[in-house]
This record gives structure tokens, sequence and C-alpha cells, in this order.
């Protein structure tokens, strides 16, 4: 209503909307409750920046998803502060081999990244394993340790076992009576 004169001179009877345009179509633009804009839908905004500095935020009115490599946040308060986890992480390897009688060393891992670290063997063959979690500060044979008891593994069954103490490597030790094969799989979870 351009040009138009108003002639109402109560300010709280005084309204207006405000528009925006999305291509060639006019869309009006919202607020919340307290007249602040909203500038999305689902009133989230994605950021890329490097340095990115946050005000105080205040659990009755902001909520935060952060997805990004190499964040450093300030020391949290359990006054101030609260922290969900959405989205753990979580890892999967696997192996489909062949193992000949004796000892063989299988599916090395880096587990550092991970809290939670298990093994899955499956021995598919017509002779008895034999298995054995080790664990390692690094990865050398002269440092592995056994973090698991042997444990018996006949033909055509399944065992799992996990990490128990933190370490930044993981391995399975497989000793087989006879020529075998087996299927291993490693998963962790951040």
């Amino acid at each position: 209503m351009a040009n138009y004169l108003v002639f109402n001179c109560s300010a709280n009877d005084l309204k207006t909307t405000v528009y925006g345009v999305y291509g060639s179509e006019f869309k009006p633009i919202a607020v919340d409750s307290s007249g602040r804009f909203l500038f999305s839908p689902v009133s989230s905004i994605t950021v890329t920046a490097s340095g990115l500095d946050i005000r105080s935020l205040n659990s009755s009115r902001d909520s935060i998803l952060v997805t990004a490599n190499g964040l450093n946040i300030r020391n949290l308060s359990g006054t101030q502060d609260s922290v969900q986890v959405s989205n753990n992480g979580f890892v999967e390897d696997t192996l489909s081999t062949s193992v000949a009688t004796g000892t063989v060393y299988l599916l090395t891992k880096n587990i550092s990244q991970y809290r939670e670290n298990s093994y899955f063997i499956r021995n598919t063959g017509a002779s008895n394993i034999t298995v054995t979690l080790q664990v390692a500060p690094v990865d050398s044979d002269i440092y592995y340790v056994d973090n698991s008891s042997a444990q018996s593994v006949p033909s055509s069954t399944n065992n799992i076992t996990s990490v128990t103490v933190p370490m930044k490597f993981a391995r399975l030790k497989v000793v087989a009576s006879g020529n075998t094969s087996v299927v291993i799989y490693y998963n962790g979870r951040a």
C-alpha cells in the first residue's frame, strides 16, 4: 500500500508484515514469540568458520549442533553447561582368511580413538583354533600382552572378545591345530 496515508494515531494498532523474495516469489519473514527474526524455518543456521566465538548460551533458548574437525572447546562447567552426545562414531573392519597350523596374529588395529573395541571371530574351517585378544602401547611384537584368556573356538562356532583396558593397539592371536579358515570382524565405537 505504497503512498497511502496512515490515519490511526495509536502506535499499538499499527502493524506491518515484512516479506522477502525467494526467486520471484514473496515469502513472509517470521519472528519468534519475542519478535526476534527467525532466519530458518527450523531456527538453525549452518556456519562455516575458523576461530568461531559463541556468546554464553542459555539452555532455555539455545540449541547448537556442532560438526567439526579439530574442535577446541573451553573447559565445561556442570553448573552452566550441558553436553548431549548425538552421534557416536562407529567403525568396523573385517577379514576372511586361511590360517595355517601354528600361531598367527590377525586384524591389528589402532584402537586409540575408540572407547569400546571388540572382535568377533568365526571358525569357518575344519580344525579347532584358540583365540587370545592382545593389546599394546605400540605396534611391536615385544609389547603385546594378553588381554583375555585363551578361548577355544571349535569348527563352525563363534567367539566375541573385547578390550578391557585403555591401550593404543589390539590384535587377535590365533593358534590353529590344523589348516583352517576364519572370518573376523572388528568393531570400535567412539
